[in-house]
């Protein structure tokens, strides 16, 4: 009796043991699809950031040159 106790409970804990494996596997590969999307999304974001800092520096210019304008015909 105590044989068969002892064969079940090695099954279910074989059984549990792949079953933690391919939940693991399957969670890795879902975390590593999401890593790989943020990294997409993390450049593609960089790229607007520096067309938005160039357009900053553009605006920039232009605030200047008109202000130095300004306060040269007045003076």
């Amino acid at each position: 009796m105590a044989d068969q106790t002892i064969a079940a409970r090695n099954a279910r804990l074989d059984a549990l043991s792949t079953a933690v494996s391919f939940w693991a596997e399957k969670k890795r590969d879902e975390i590593n699809k999401r890593v790989e999307s943020s990294k997409k999304i993390l450049k593609g974001r960089t790229g607007s950031e520096r067309l938005a800092q160039a357009s900053v520096q553009a605006a920039s210019v232009l605030v200047v040159d008109s202000l130095n304008d300004f306060l040269l015909a007045s003076g």
